[in-house]
């Protein structure tokens, strides 16, 4: 009598190997893409907060200088001096002075960001090259800065954040 003994191939065939290879990869490839479009949110949160935040910082500024507001809005630019402790500035001198420190951080911790105050009817329109201030309204903080592009939607590379000043 012969007692014939099964042999059975154990393991895993190069087939199975690859399609588990495959589905591993797609999984891994998700997980990546998930990253990213977290990273990307947080980014674009970050912005909008810092935004936020640098508008309110001026506002606050403004309301503790209210004798200046209108040098505020009509920024002539240039020079300004460095109001701190060892000098006294003129209600104007300071507006320029914060108005320079303010646009000075904002460039720093925003990509491409400009920031002003201007008098607005539709404050929520405008761009960083045209602010679109038509000069009725009231005095609006703008802030603008580069943003991601999305490709679904047109335009969508520039941040803004419009901040209205509670002045009478």
């Amino acid at each position: 009598m012969r007692v014939r003994l099964a042999h059975r191939n154990t393991g895993f065939s190069l087939l199975e190997l690859t399609v588990a290879t495959a589905i591993y990869s797609m999984g891994l490839g998700s997980l990546s893409l998930m990253m990213m479009i977290a990273v990307q949110g947080t980014t674009e949160a970050r912005h909008e907060t810092v935004a936020t935040a640098y508008a309110a910082s001026l506002a606050e500024m403004i309301l503790m200088n209210p004798g200046a507001v209108g040098h505020y809005i009509s920024d002539a630019g240039g020079d300004s001096p460095n109001c701190d402790s060892e000098y006294a500035c003129s209600a104007e001198e300071m507006a320029a002075s914060n108005l320079r420190t303010w646009r000075e951080g904002l460039a720093e911790v925003l990509p491409a960001a400009k920031g002003l105050v201007c008098q607005d009817g539709s404050p929520g329109d405008g761009t960083p090259d045209d602010a679109a201030c038509d000069g009725a309204g009231q005095p609006v903080i703008k802030v603008f800065w580069k943003a991601p592009e999305k490709t679904d939607e047109p335009g969508s590379g520039v941040g803004r954040k419009v901040a209205r000043l509670p002045v009478p």
